[in-house]
């Protein structure tokens, strides 16, 4: 079922951006300091708020901080506020290691809602088990989806263990919003296609 039916300043008080560029099959965000530069996640393992997830309407321009409407709930979806905007969803993701820190994640795509719906779900069916813990979810794989558009990749995220939740989320399930631009393009090859590297293997979990 998931959590959806259908798939700010500069002054430094926002939660920096975690995105992931469907064109490309990877994970970007941006260093947390001022000038940081955006670097690619090349392990997308972190915490997941899923709790306090929020979704709502969303409108991404080119470098400006994106509009938000969100809705007053999960069950409950607020009037679209005008033209452009998509249905879209928002959570916190934390990783000191693969992220430096808290992360805010975003987007409209229908392929990543999709693949949030099934990761949703996944959460509800395990927190029972796992009181109090947050669920560590990785990017396990992504599948080439190709249409009249192109190719786009889907993300497959992954509940791989539970932990206690980090004081970096506590009391942060409202964060203000992050300036973040819009999914930049996939790098063009000069030659051939070039897919999206392999996801990692192994057991260890770093996070």
């Amino acid at each position: 079922m998931g959590f959806m039916s259908n798939p700010a300043s500069g002054d430094g008080n926002f939660t920096p951006y975690l995105k992931y560029n469907a064109k490309a099959g990877r994970w970007y965000t941006k260093e947390d300091k001022q000038d940081g530069q955006e670097f690619e996640v090349t392990n997308m393992t972190a915490m997941f708020d899923l709790e306090n997830i929020k979704t709502g309407w969303f409108l991404f321009a080119a470098g400006v901080a994106p509009a938000k409407t969100y809705d007053p709930s999960l069950a409950q979806a607020a009037a679209k506020p005008g033209d452009g905007f998509k249905r879209g969803f928002e959570v916190l993701a934390f990783s000191e290691k693969n992220l430096q820190g808290m992360r805010e994640f975003s987007s409209t795509a229908g392929a990543v809602i999709e693949a949030m719906n099934s990761l949703y779900d996944a959460w509800e069916a395990g927190k029972g088990a796992n009181p109090g813990k947050v669920p560590v979810v990785k990017c396990a794989s992504v599948s080439p989806i190709t249409n009249k558009h192109g190719t786009n990749y889907a993300p497959k995220l992954e509940i791989v263990s539970w932990a206690d939740r980090p004081k970096e989320m506590t009391g942060a399930s409202t964060p203000a919003p992050s300036p973040a631009p819009a999914p930049s393009p996939a790098p063009v090859p000069t030659s051939g296609h070039v897919g999206p590297p392999p996801a990692a293997s192994g057991d260890e979990v770093e996070f």
